[in-house]
């Protein structure tokens, strides 16, 4: 089928928009073609025009594509002046190009603008005067060419070329050279008064007001002398006026904290004291107005506009860093995110994506095999009487346990029981190898998981601390400042040296005492502990108090987390055999100054080589929590270890962690005895059911958990302290009646006495270790002051 296409008889017209990057270009121009007409037709010491060329040069040398706009406004000045005037304006652009094709194109470009001044103005002025031009016109003409050079100079530094025109930072130096320009083009229309209104002085007046807000004194009063020392000198009179711009700068400058209207103010109280001071000087109502208009206009000036300048020229290099430092974290973060993705990813990996119900490990037990499964004698061995069963189950212990004795004589019954000894003894043992290797990779999976979750906690505590706001250590200041001034405490500087939550550290420069009954830490204790304590959430306490006397006098208090709770603990160790090596080892340290870490280690034995497993065990304990590895992912490492071990060595291990800050117990053990709590007329058992390291190929270990308070006593030992053929229930009785009786002892005395209750005048039967922790309330000095005389409490009443 034949379509037929119909065109519409309408004429369409396309739309044309421009938007502001469109009309750049346009507005660019234009401000070339004004500048141009300004510094084109500006004449100095009312005889020399030396602008002309300087616009031009830097133009065409830096922005030909605006040179016609530029052209075109200057050439329009020129007219302004005379013929004659646009005749040298047009000879010297044309020597100017013609020098830009020759050798001494390699000048820089405001030595070529003053050699073309130059040969035109001696070869006009030749002609002029016939070769003998008056010494007053050729000093004037080299003035004009030295005015050239510089003039290209300054316009070097406004008009950079592109891109740098519009990136480049606003320095002192070009802001200089700006406004140099700006003040030569306002001479060019000094004269230029629309009845009352005088553009020359509205642009100067509201220069000054901008550069007051801007920059305060020192920039408002030294473009005020600047500007004004141009437009009074390219006139050659009204010197005074010059006075006139600089208290008006100054004046403006010292009211900048006031704001806008202060500022408007202060220029015009600059203005009134010299119309009274001296009326010769043009203080006229034209002044006035001009004063008025730029007032207003100073007035709508959005404060954005400002601040830009405010940022150029005085630029914040604090917010400069802390942009810097947020652009790096985010970088960091992000490559931190998609490690951790991995670390997560492997972690699901190995750990079979972290199933809620952890996977049940194959129990060793005795069962037909497959030479008993293919065996004739099947029913007779596995029937219903299961007489192979019982000796498999002897034989499976035996191994177990390392009893060798045992598994030969189950051996032997097997060999005699069965008619396919050899490859049922095979197979048993493959059997027992296959679990165990079931075990070691189950277990070993299960630690790398805990490993990689580990690293994953430790990338997240690293993102949260770098992804935290950069500046929260002036926030917390911020708000210790605001808080200090609410409560009234008089205060110097406060600097936070530490944030970590329990581990603060703040530092507060506070005036001497005022009163003859204050002390130098009254204020310290009584206002600014509770404000701490306020803010932060957590107790505080006093570090240390200095006396500073320079820069000047005051007192640098420092404040650090309080830690709630002290300890007090000792040890009692004895071996077997009354020798040096015994096989239990033990260790209490420090991990932060709120955290305290207890170890107690059995080795298997009572020998040399026994104490060596038990220290290496505690020394590999100590540096995986040093490394930041939870004691959960650290007991599971421990245990894979000792499991790989070729010699059959295992040792017990009993871990407490004490949080002193908070008042926290956490218990782990592996294969140790119990640990009892005693507070009061309670004791408390605390216990587990792992196995001791190395001893199986799977292992699992549970936290026990209990909170803390003042006078609580902790006991833990080793297995050497009970006797084996006296009852367990009986002996832990004996146990909880002699912690209960000497609870009020002194930490020190307690061990021996219980070692003492248990031991008496006995040998020892093995190694035997204890240790007891006191908890308690930590006091700072100042706080011990009780009235317990009678002469302090008590008033004497005199009849």
């Amino acid at each position: 089928m034949r379509k037929e296409f119909i065109q519409s008889n309408k004429l369409s017209i396309p739309k044309v928009s421009i938007g502001l990057k469109q009309a750049y270009p346009v507005l660019f121009g234009l401000a070339l073609c004004f500048s141009a007409f300004f510094l084109s037709k500006a004449v100095l010491f009312e005889a020399i025009v030396p602008f002309f060329l300087p616009i031009m040069a830097v133009v065409y040398a830096n922005h030909r594509d605006y040179f016609m706009w530029a052209l075109f406004g200057g050439m329009l000045g020129s007219v302004t002046l005379g013929v004659g005037e646009s005749l040298i304006h047009i000879g010297e652009l044309t020597i100017f190009v013609l020098l830009l094709k020759t050798f001494i194109r390699k000048l820089p470009i405001a030595f070529v603008v003053g050699i073309s001044v130059l040969l035109m103005q001696v070869t006009w002025q030749m002609i002029s005067y016939h070769g003998e031009p008056p010494s007053m016109i050729l000093l004037y003409v080299g003035y004009e060419s030295i005015l050239s050079i510089f003039m290209t100079l300054f316009l070097m530094q406004c008009l950079l070329p592109m891109p740098a025109l519009w990136n480049a930072s606003w320095t002192l130096e070009r802001i200089g050279a700006a406004l140099v320009a700006l003040a030569i083009m306002l001479t060019s229309t000094n004269n230029i008064v629309l009845n009352i209104l005088s553009p020359t002085y509205i642009a100067l007046q509201l220069v000054i007001l901008g550069a007051a807000y801007v920059g305060g004194v020192t920039l408002s009063t030294a473009i005020a002398v600047l500007m004004g020392t141009i437009i009074s000198l390219s006139h050659l009179s009204f010197s005074g006026m010059i006075a006139v711009y600089a208290l008006t700068g100054l004046c403006a400058g010292i009211c900048k904290k006031v704001g806008k209207f202060g500022i408007i103010i202060g220029s015009g109280i600059a203005t009134a004291f010299f119309m009274l001071y001296d009326a010769t000087l043009p203080i006229d109502q034209t002044y006035w107005i001009a004063l008025g208009i730029a007032a207003l206009l100073f007035l709508t000036i959005p404060k954005s506009w400002l601040s830009y300048w405010q940022q150029q020229l005085y630029p914040n290099h604090e917010d400069t860093l802390l942009e810097r430092q947020r652009w790096l974290t985010e970088k960091v973060t992000m490559k931190l995110t998609n490690f951790n993705d991995f670390v997560t990813f492997m972690k699901e990996l190995v750990n079979d994506r972290f199933s809620i119900v952890e996977q049940q490990e194959e129990e060793i037990e005795a069962r037909p095999l497959s030479p008993c499964e293919t065996c004739y004698q099947f029913e007779r061995c596995w029937g219903k009487k299961e007489e192979m069963r019982s000796i498999m189950e002897q034989w499976l212990k035996a191994d177990t346990i390392n009893d060798h004795g045992a598994k030969k004589q189950s051996e032997d019954k097997l060999r005699y029981k069965c008619v396919r000894s050899p490859s049922l003894l095979n197979a048993l043992a493959e059997y027992v190898s296959k679990q165990q290797l079931s075990g070691q990779f189950h277990h070993g999976k299960k630690m790398i998981a805990l490993q990689l979750r580990d690293m994953s906690l430790h990338i997240d505590h690293v993102m949260k601390d770098m992804t935290n706001d950069a500046v929260s250590f002036q926030q917390h200041e911020d708000l210790l400042v605001s808080r200090f001034k609410e409560i009234g405490i008089d205060f110097f500087q406060i600097d936070i040296l530490a944030n970590e939550p329990g581990n603060r550290k703040v530092v507060c420069c506070i005036p001497f005492k005022k009163a003859q009954w204050e002390t130098d830490q009254m204020v310290a204790e009584r206002l600014i502990l509770p404000a701490l304590q306020d803010v932060f959430k957590e107790p505080f306490e006093i570090n240390q108090t200095i006396k500073k006397t320079k820069p000047y006098a005051h007192l640098q208090i420092t404040f650090q987390s309080a830690i709630r709770f002290d300890l007090s603990y000792d040890v009692l160790s004895t071996s077997r055999d009354n020798t040096m090596y015994s096989g239990d080892s033990h260790a209490v340290f420090s991990l932060n100054p709120g955290l305290t870490a207890i170890m107690l280690s059995d080795g298997m034995g009572h020998n040399k080589q026994s104490h060596k497993e038990s220290r290496k065990l505690i020394r590999l304990m100590r540096e995986c929590l040093h490394h930041q590895m939870s004691p959960e992912t650290a007991m599971h490492t421990l245990h894979y270890v000792m499991s790989l071990k070729q010699e059959e060595m295992y040792a017990t291990m009993d871990f407490a962690l004490i949080d002193l800050q908070h008042g926290k117990l956490w218990s782990w053990k592996a294969g140790s005895m119990a640990t009892y709590l005693v507070r009061g007329r309670e004791v408390t058992r605390l216990e587990s059911a792992s196995e001791p390291f190395g001893i199986y190929t799977s292992y699992s270990v549970e936290a026990e958990q209990r909170t803390l308070k003042a006078g609580d006593i902790i006991f833990m030992c080793t297995d050497g302290l009970f006797f084996e053929d006296m009852p367990w229930e009986k002996q832990e009785k004996m146990l909880r009646n002699c912690l209960l009786q000497h609870r009020s002892l002194p930490i020190n005395e307690i061990c021996p006495e219980i070692m003492r209750s248990f031991r008496n005048n006995d040998k020892p039967v093995d190694d035997c270790t204890i240790v007891c922790v006191e908890i308690q309330h930590k006091t700072v000095d100042w706080s011990l002051f009780k009235p317990t005389f009678q002469e302090t409490s008590h008033k004497r009443v005199v009849n």
